[in-house]
């Protein structure tokens, strides 16, 4: 089988979706992270631990798009410079690797997705790297609403045929043939154990099905310094922060994202302060300060306001608690090269979109979508036409989703007041989210109730098959019977006495005599 190197977000993380349609043709080394953008996809192809993957890879697949764009528009307003900037970071290494690389473009739709994956054509286009866009295909066809109702995570299973149709075709997939001069920047990868400890620190070896990682704790009696760095640039940062005890946190996803530590990075200058909560994330550091002899890193034991903010990171809700700690595994260091030529964020169109090379073009590959959205849009029906109560006790249950967005608005701090008119008293939020879950439990016991009846019917069908199935038995067992007793020698005699007795004005009974003869031989050589 061929080696496929899988780079990406939440998407490739999926288990049932794209990495495993890439397993059935290919072996899959997957790099991905959750929330993640393509300087993640860079930062994993630097990691000296991939260097043997990434050697042995016949390709490697890369999609980042949704990430941008949730982390342009949502909480942390990443900027279009620095995304564009990253992706040429990202590309041209990919250049340079002369491997076959397949550029996924995701459909999603949210503010600046025309520009952000205008992007992404752009440089495939300059790079001469394969691609294959989904955003373009659900326009086409028509089907963008249907893509828009999946959100940042589309159905597992659409993600699974393109990852099945890529490795099954992995040889349509060719190098870069441009000749290209690109002076690219230099790259460095730097672990606390590089730096300068000043202080005592506890080390973690978190590790899961995926990751394995190691993270030096700070605290507020240790810090790191940069010494033997200078000049570089700090573009990302990979931390995981981890319970008190260096255990992986087992709290659902609200709670995850709501305990929260900020890491302080501090010169005689400035002060950068970006929060993380309890996700093994790789974010980008906006400021992207460039390294002197004073900047140290340390926790945020001052308690400073955040300069920056990160997409998973909810530090300022109701339910936040704040970490006396932080837990950090690299940065993601930068040295520019002047001689690199970066493309201006201009030459890239926000209102109509940039037609990709026909030659680099491999959306061919996309498997028939239309018919997945045809065939979800009959189930739906013929469902509710079987089951019209089905659809009355869905549309009366609010999904985990809107719940938990919901809970998310109510514990948001509203921003500055305006002055307005005096308004009636309304429910605190404490009692908008106790009135929520009654009416959810409310709904949950209308879905059990419904649910017993569905089982109550089952129960029914199941016995009635049960009778049917008797019956049919007894059918077969006299079927059997029945050609057991037509092979009974006296039935054979019995049978050609009759056609003897219909047949006496023709010599019927002579006949008889010699057919008896011949059934009885017959019968003495067929009898076990």
């Amino acid at each position: 089988m061929k080696n496929i190197i899988l780079l990406g977000g939440s998407n490739s993380v999926m288990v049932n979706g794209l990495q495993k349609g890439l397993r059935e043709y290919a072996n899959v080394t997957n790099l991905a992270l959750g929330g993640t953008t393509s300087l993640q996809n860079l930062y994993e192809l630097k990691r000296e631990k991939n260097q043997e993957a990434i050697k042995n890879a016949d390709l490697i697949v890369t999609e980042s798009v949704i990430n941008e764009l949730d982390n342009h528009n949502i909480i942390e307003n990443l900027s279009l410079e620095i995304i564009f900037k990253n992706l040429q970071y990202l590309y041209a290494t990919l250049y340079e690797l002369k491997k076959p690389v397949c550029i996924l473009i995701l459909p999603y739709r949210t503010r600046d997705y025309q520009i952000i994956i205008n992007m992404h054509r752009f440089l495939a286009n300059y790079f001469g790297l394969n691609i294959i866009d989904m955003q373009s295909y659900y326009e086409k066809s028509e089907i963008i609403q249907f893509g828009n109702k999946f959100g940042g995570h589309q159905l597992a299973i659409v993600n699974r045929y393109v990852g099945k149709e890529i490795a099954k075709n992995i040889d349509c997939f060719k190098a870069s043939n441009k000749n290209l001069d690109l002076n690219l920047p230099e790259f460095k990868i730097l672990t606390p154990q590089d730096m300068k400890r000043v202080g005592n620190f506890k080390i973690f070896n978190p590790k899961n099905s995926m990751y394995d990682e190691i993270v030096y704790r700070l605290e507020s009696d240790n810090y790191l310094s940069f010494e033997g760095y200078e000049g570089y640039q700090i573009i990302g940062m990979h931390g995981w922060n981890l319970e008190i005890n260096g255990e992986i946190t087992k709290l659902n996803w609200a709670q995850t994202i709501s305990h929260c530590a900020s890491i302080h990075l501090k010169n005689k200058d400035k002060n950068i302060v970006k929060p993380t909560s309890k996700l093994n994330i790789f974010c980008e550091i906006q400021a992207e300060p460039i390294i002197d002899s004073s900047l140290i890193v340390k926790f945020n034991d001052e308690n400073l306001a955040n300069s920056e903010s990160y997409i998973n990171a909810r530090p300022n809700t109701t339910n936040s608690v704040s970490l006396p700690y932080f837990d950090l595994i690299a940065f993601f260091l930068c040295k520019p090269n002047s001689k690199m030529k970066l493309f201006d964020l201009n030459l890239i169109p926000s209102d109509k979109d940039i037609e990709i090379d026909r030659d680099i073009d491999r959306s061919y590959l996309m498997p028939n979508i239309v018919f997945f959205k045809d065939s979800m849009e009959f189930i739906d029906e013929y469902i509710g036409h079987l089951y019209p109560n089905i659809t009355k006790h869905i549309d009366r249950v609010l999904s985990p989703q809107i719940i938990n967005r919901l809970k998310e608005q109510l514990a948001t701090p509203s921003q500055s007041a305006q002055p307005s008119q005096p308004t009636t008293p309304q429910p605190t939020p404490q009692e908008q989210i106790n009135s929520l879950k009654e009416e959810i439990n409310k709904k949950d016991k209308a879905i059990k109730e419904f649910s017993d009846r569905l089982s109550a019917q089952e129960a029914s069908l199941k016995s009635t098959n049960e009778i049917l199935r008797k019956r049919d038995m007894e059918i077969k067992n006299l079927e059997i019977t029945s050609q057991n007793i037509k092979n009974h020698l006296s039935y054979k005699l019995g049978n050609a006495l009759i056609k003897a007795h219909k047949q006496w004005y023709k010599g019927g009974y002579i006949k008889f005599i010699f057919e008896a003869i011949k059934i009885k031989k017959e019968h003495n050589k067929t009898k076990i």
